[in-house]
Formats: structure tokens, sequence, C-alpha cells
């Protein structure tokens, strides 16, 4: 219940922050950019056979469903694991966007030039914004999970 609270107050916090409304959210937008960063997760979780086990966590966050303590376990990896690919294709993502955008000038002898350059950085910066939205999500997640986690190692070990 309160991962629940905390989503809806994140997302509510964040259309605060770019202005206020849906409307607003188009300028942050990118397709590609959110593919290039989504699809890796998916194709690792795929790679893995820890697609259930992500989709668990959701659950275990809920407090929908109790499991054994090897359950819990799995699940914070494969949380752990889609945040670290998410980090690292956006980031990918960004140094991809910044080459293209150095590459692109022919002439750095101008103020236009880097005028352009700036205009492509903004646009590159957005690889980095899908990676750091999916940690805002997942990292209370991972952290519900760590507790369960820890718990269940703490009740078993004898005296």
């Amino acid at each position: 219940m309160y991962y629940a609270i905390y989503l809806l107050g994140i997302i509510f916090w964040i259309l605060r922050g770019i202005g206020g409304g849906f409307g607003n959210l188009i300028n942050y937008m990118d397709g590609f950019t959110c593919m290039f960063v989504l699809i890796p997760c998916v194709l690792i979780l795929f790679g893995t056979g820890s697609l259930k086990a992500f989709c668990r966590a959701f659950l275990f966050a809920f407090n929908k469903k109790e499991a054994p303590p090897v359950s819990y376990e799995e699940s914070f990896l494969a949380v752990r694991m889609v945040l670290c690919i998410s980090a690292l294709f956006g980031c990918l993502g960004f140094l991809i966007g910044t080459f293209i955008s150095i590459h692109s000038i022919e002439d750095f002898s101008t103020i236009e030039s880097l005028g352009w350059i700036v205009r492509d950085l903004s646009v590159s910066m957005i690889s980095l914004l899908y990676p750091l939205l999916i940690w805002s999500i997942l990292l209370p997640l991972c952290f519900i999970l760590r507790k369960k986690v820890l718990s269940s190692k703490i009740t078993k070990i004898p005296k």
C-alpha cells in the first residue's frame, strides 16, 4: 500500500516539476530513446529467465503474495538487473547522441556551432531521463525486496 502511495506521489511530483500537466510531457517523449532503454531490459529478463520473478516483485511490494525467501531473492536480483541495464543503456544512448551531435558540426569556429551542440545535447539528455524514471519507480521496490530477503535470513539463523 505504501508503494502505491509512493508511485502516485512521484507521478504528481514529476508532473508538477515539468509544469503541471500531461500536455508538457510531449517535450520529454521520444519513442526511439525509450525503446533503446526498455528493450534491453526486457531482453535480459527473457534471456535470464527472470521475467516472472520481476513481475512477482510488484506483487510482493503490494503484499499480495507470500512466498519462500528464494522467491524474494530472485525478484530482488531481477529488479537490480533491470536497474543496472537501464542505467547502462541510458548512458550509452547519451554518449551516442553526444558523439553524433559533435560529429555533425563541420565548423567549430563560429558561435552558432556551439549553439547547435547545446541544442543537440539537450536532446541526447533525454536518454538519461528514462533510466532515471525507471530508477525512481524501481528503487523503492528494490529496498522493499531487500528488506524481505534480509528479514527471512535473520529468522533462519539458529541461536
